[in-house]
C-alpha cells in the first residue's frame, strides 16, 4: 500500500468534505435564523458549527480511507463510521442541550430509528451496486475464457 498516496487522499477528502459540509450547515443555520426572525448569527455558534462539522468529516475520512484502517471492506467501514458518527452526534446533542435528560425517550428512539434506517439504506444500495459489478465481472471473465478457448483450439 502506498501510504503517501493514502495520506494525500485523506487530506483531499478532509478538505473537500469540510468545504461541502460547512457550506451546507451554514446554509441550514441561515435558514433557521431567517425563519426564527433572528438578524444575526453569533461567532460562538459559527465556531461550534465549523468545529463540530470538521470533526464529523474527520471521522468519515478515518473510516473510509485506507490510511488508518487498511484491510476492511465497505460494510465494516460503514459500520465503524455509523457507530463513531452516532457517538459523535450524541456528544454534539448533549453539548447543545438536546437530549440531556431521559424524559426525551421518544426523541432518542426517533434518533436511533433514523440512524438504523440510513445504515440499512446504505447497505441495500451497496448490495445492489456490488451485485451489478459482480455481473459485469462475470460476463467479462466468461468472454475472456471463451476467447482463450478459441485461441487454444
Amino acid at each position: 500500500m502506498n501510504t503517501k498516496k493514502e495520506l494525500k487522499t485523506f487530506f483531499i477528502w478532509l478538505r473537500n468534505g469540510t468545504c461541502f459540509a460547512v457550506t451546507w450547515f451554514l446554509i441550514l443555520e441561515l435558514i433557521v435564523r431567517w425563519i426564527s426572525g433572528a438578524d444575526t448569527i453569533s461567532i460562538v455558534n459559527l465556531t461550534k458549527t465549523i468545529v463540530w462539522t470538521v470533526g464529523g468529516v474527520f471521522i468519515f475520512c478515518v473510516a473510509f480511507t485506507r490510511l488508518f484502517i487498511r484491510k476492511f471492506g465497505f460494510t465494516a467501514r460503514l459500520t465503524i463510521f455509523m457507530s463513531a458518527i452516532t457517538l459523535y452526534e450524541i456528544l454534539f446533542f448533549y453539548n447543545i442541550g438536546l437530549f440531556v435528560d431521559t424524559s426525551n425517550s421518544p426523541q432518542w428512539l426517533l434518533f436511533f430509528a433514523i440512524i438504523l434506517c440510513l445504515y440499512f439504506i446504505c447497505l441495500v444500495i451497496y448490495s445492489s451496486y456490488r451485485k451489478k459489478k459482480c455481473e459485469l465481472y462475470t460476463q467479462a471473465l466468461q468472454k475472456y475464457q471463451q476467447e482463450r478457448r478459441c485461441v487454444n483450439e
